[in-house]
């Protein structure tokens, strides 16, 4: 079991999806100036809504992924059921960019490789860094999903 000074803290997390928010966002713009912003044509409907998708997709597994944790056993230790809990919720929260993340990869090439400019990064960009946010961020929703599942079994997860 990893030391007291290993452990991620509620803090960390917020950290964490700051600094991803801030990074993922920073990177969509400079990708979109870099692909030529809105000089080109818009793409056509088939292509913004096939470019839409993953992040649909994306929405679905990442609102999945706190159903895969196992509750906690009800006979354990508090701080390492809290450890637990933390190191569980942490884990979740990776998962969920990744999906998220890689759901908005099919548009930066479609924007490198398209003569469409930088509209293929606004039209998954935009919905994407939403979506990010709203699945990282530690709020009281996704904390008490979490918590919720890791409490079924009767422990205390704080």
């Amino acid at each position: 079991m990893p030391s007291a000074e290993d452990r991620t803290t509620p803090r960390e997390i917020r950290n964490f999806a700051t600094l991803q928010l801030g990074l993922t966002g920073a990177f969509l713009v400079a990708l979109f100036w870099v692909c030529g912003r809105t000089d080109a044509d818009y793409p056509p409907t088939w292509l913004a809504v096939a470019l839409v998708v993953p992040i649909l997709l994306a929405a679905v597994l990442a609102e999945r992924v706190w159903l895969r944790a196992s509750p906690l056993p009800a006979d354990g230790d508090r701080a390492r059921l809290k450890a637990a809990a933390l190191d569980i919720y942490t884990s979740q929260t990776v998962r969920k960019m990744l999906y998220v993340e890689a759901s908005m990869l099919p548009a930066v090439i479609v924007g490198f490789v398209a003569s469409y400019g930088g509209w293929p990064i606004v039209i998954a960009g935009f919905p994407g860094i939403l979506l990010l946010a709203w699945e990282i961020w530690p709020s009281l929703r996704n904390v008490s999903r979490t918590a919720a599942m890791l409490e079924s079994g009767g422990a205390e997860s704080d």
